[in-house]
């Protein structure tokens, strides 16, 4: 495979195979623990690297939530990507490293040339669909690869935790007991752990992953919480405007920095401009991109870190509210509503002739409700205009277009978020291969990692990635050991 500078030789076969359980049918050599996208991808380059594979799948069917992305048509790469699209609390050089061993051209190459995917660039949002359209024929591709490398997948089949094991001659440890839910314990020499997160939990994920990662593993966790999520909270004018949708310059304005002699921290930005209103708040492209600068201080605040969130948001439909300590200061996102200047604006709102009415003016600017909405903000009547538009209503009115600060009181939790953020903690990691440093013969991938990238196929992008990676360099252990 092109990229990666490991070079992989033929499989010696050996007769004597200390790990295998007698239940076994078939030797293992990789175990991949999950059948994502990360884990089919690294199924598919463990055996293709020469490595016999077998794949955990807990569901009936795997890639359920491949199924789902992009209203099911699978936004399946951006056309472009860099460090700054992704997000990690682990040292940024890390992330970095995982991504440049691939790319998005190469990666381009793989799903058109080696799954036989025919993709198309939807330049409104600068990312790869299939031509199809279709999430189901990505995933169906993706498993058809897989199993005519070999791979084997066991459906049904939910691991529960890892234990390390010893030789025959009980000598050094050489393998993974591997403890399903009702079935005999299983042996594999290598794993990859692709569980995911808990992002959609109706799709079987319920962070077993991180669970076996802290407990089995010794890793330490960045506490998961939800990301790419819909934020709740009131409209403007204190009207519900649902399925109104607008482009919008939206930041995230943080809380002074009492650590750094109370200067601001850099303000984020949203790359994307599309904002949604829903029924319970606020949605769109700008909305999720900007989450986790408001959710991640709540699951920071909390005793129990994830294991706290994931009973709260199972089985659910109540939101969860933004309720930090007393003295903690979540930050606001601000919004300019049409993307244009306060000065512009200005001069709209000023402008002859004056017998016209405001409402016109930002009515030709912006919807009709909104616009309504906001003059209601501002305390503005529908009725004034431009030439009896007082100085200090035309100052709130423009602070309410430009500057407005959106009234966020919770989030959706895990049952809406795209992913989760947080995760095993890539310092813990050896980034080269991403094997754990703490459990060798232990490699991870895709969302059970502490990355995730903006709205656009950026995850997509890290789940092809990681995975490739982390196949290829088990492939790699197993196939060494036996040398």
């Amino acid at each position: 495979a092109r990229g990666f500078g490991v070079a992989f030789r033929a499989r010696r076969r050996f007769a004597a195979r200390p790990l295998v359980a007698a239940a076994d049918a078939e030797f293992t050599d990789v175990a991949v623990l999950g059948g994502g996208a990360a884990g089919l991808t690294a199924a598919y380059f463990a055996a293709k690297a020469g490595a016999r594979v077998t794949v955990y799948e807990r569901n009936k069917e795997t890639g359920k939530k491949i199924l789902m992305s992009g209203g099911a048509r699978c936004n399946v790469l951006p056309v472009s990507a860099r460090v700054e699209d992704f997000v990690t609390e682990s040292t940024p050089r890390l992330m970095k490293n995982v991504l440049a061993s691939w790319n998005v051209e190469r990666c381009r190459e793989w799903l058109e040339d080696d799954l036989g995917l025919e993709l198309g660039i939807e330049h409104v949002s600068n990312k790869y669909f299939p031509l199809s359209n279709s999430s189901k024929e990505v995933r169906d591709k993706l498993l058809r690869a897989c199993e005519d490398a070999g791979v084997r997948v066991r459906y049904g089949a939910s691991v529960e935790a890892l234990r390390r094991v010893g030789g025959a001659d009980g000598g050094d440890e050489t393998g993974w007991a591997l403890r399903l839910a009702d079935a005999p314990e299983e042996r594999a020499p290598v794993v990859v752990l692709a569980m995911g997160g808990l992002s959609f939990p109706a799709v079987g994920t319920d962070g077993t992953g991180y669970a076996i990662a802290r407990r089995d593993l010794g890793h330490t966790l960045k506490e998961p919480y939800p990301a790419l999520v819909p934020l709740t909270g009131e409209h403007p004018g204190g009207e519900r405007m649902p399925g109104l949708s607008v482009d919008v310059s939206l930041e995230c304005a943080r809380p002074l920095d009492l650590g750094t002699g109370g200067k601001k921290k850099k303000k984020a930005k949203a790359s994307r401009e599309g904002f949604l209103f829903t029924h319970r708040g606020f949605s769109g492209p700008s909305v999720l991109d900007l989450s986790h600068n408001l959710v991640r201080p709540l699951a920071r605040s909390k005793a129990g870190g994830f294991e706290v969130e994931t009973k709260k948001s199972f089985g659910q439909e109540a939101d969860t509210p933004l309720e930090t300590a007393a003295n903690e200061t979540l930050p606001a996102l601000i919004v300019n509503w049409s993307g244009e200047s306060r000065d512009l604006w200005q001069t709209r709102l000023t402008e002859p002739p004056g017998r016209a009415l405001v409402a016109t003016r930002v009515k030709e600017e912006l919807p009709a409700r909104l616009a309504e909405a906001l003059m209601c903000e501002a305390g503005v009547s529908p009725d004034t205009k431009v030439a009896d538009l007082k100085k200090a209503d035309r100052g709130a009115l423009l602070d309410v277009l430009t500057k407005y600060a959106i009234e966020v009181s919770g989030h959706q939790g895990y049952r809406k978020a795209e992913v989760t953020g947080g995760g095993v903690a890539l310092d813990d990691i050896d980034c080269s291969t991403m094997e754990s440093k703490t459990a060798r013969s232990v490699f991870f991938c895709g969302e059970v990692c502490d990355v995730f990238g903006r709205i656009g196929g950026f995850n997509f992008l890290w789940a092809w990635t990681s995975g490739r990676l982390a196949g290829m360099s088990a492939a790699n252990r197993a196939l060494s050991a036996e040398r």
